[in-house]
């Protein structure tokens, strides 16, 4: 019988192995060696890697005497905090919305959806249009309101809320689809008792709907927070779009774009990799305080 025991467990080993193999050899290789060989750059310097020599930790006082790391941090949680509220909040109730058999209700939720399989590219330029402020959808919409619109793209005052307004337009749809799923496992037995209490809709989404779905409003926070503080592309195209000369581009710079600059446009290849380490720190303290947190809100059956 152990002998027996023995061989089904190798057997269950070795399934495991395979299965999980794959997915393993990719973290290792895509993920896990590249932190490591940032930090190993962080701590040279060189414009490229046949050509590099031991800096020791000059990168990283240099990157804290930076004047624009302070842009770049405010800018990166001001996007990610607002980002994630805003797509989170908004998934949430579109999740809820369309889970109420409504016509077309596939539909909408095709057509929400679609943002966050489309090219980043590809939504910067169209926003870029419909930022325009001459020729732009949301500016005409603003006139026939009687409200003038402004220069989203080259207006300090609003550059970093035409790119907030983007991001959330392209990742509330994706946290939508996950939500859904999660109210989908909701048993409908508590909100048959509920209907037999005679309470309203809202309290019945206060009551049940929020307390049972935190934990899969926990994954959306998490997920979203890790993507906006990683955001670059858009950023990217919309600065690009307002011909922004150096002293604007604060206003849109975050932690990736300098990434990019210092990386890409400088060939500082050191500097880089020390923000990018700095970046990696970050979002493992805030993931790690987020699931310290977690005790408090999310409700568990």
């Amino acid at each position: 019988m152990a002998v027996r025991k023995n061989a089904q467990r190798r057997k269950e080993t070795i399934a495991f192995y395979l299965m999980a193999g794959p997915q393993l050899i990719g973290t290792l290789i895509f993920s896990f060696i590249p932190v490591l060989w940032s930090f190993y750059l962080s701590l040279t310097s060189g414009q490229d890697y046949m050509h590099l020599s031991f800096a020791g930790t000059s990168n990283y006082l240099k990157l804290f005497q930076n004047e624009n790391l302070g842009y770049e941090v405010f800018n990166t949680f001001y996007y990610a905090v607002s980002v994630v509220i805003l797509s989170v909040a908004i998934g949430l109730l579109l999740a809820n919305a369309l889970n109420q058999n409504i016509l077309f209700r596939s539909l909408f939720r095709v057509i929400y959806f679609l943002p966050s399989v489309t090219m980043a590219a590809a939504i910067g330029m169209v926003w870029r249009t419909m930022f325009n402020p001459s020729y732009g959808m949301i500016n005409i919409i603003l006139g026939f309101l009687g409200i003038k619109g402004p220069s989203w793209l080259t207006d300090p005052r609003y550059m970093m809320l035409a790119v907030i307004i983007v991001g959330v337009w392209s990742s509330s749809g994706h946290n939508m689809i996950i939500l859904l799923s999660g109210l989908n496992n909701i048993p409908g037995i508590y909100y048959e008792v509920a209907d037999i209490d005679g309470a309203t809709n809202w309290k019945k989404f206060i009551h049940i709907t929020v307390p049972l779905l935190s934990p899969v409003v926990f994954f959306v926070t998490i997920t979203s927070t890790m993507s906006a503080l990683k955001a670059f592309d858009i950023i990217y195209t919309l600065a690009d779009a307002g011909n922004n000369v150096d002293q604007y581009m604060r206003y849109y710079r975050t932690m990736v774009y300098g990434i990019y600059e210092k990386g890409f446009v400088q060939y500082n290849l050191g500097q880089a990799s020390a923000e990018a380490v700095l970046l990696l720190i970050l979002i493992l303290l805030i993931t790690l305080f987020q699931f310290r947190m977690q005790k408090k809100w999310v409700h568990y059956e």
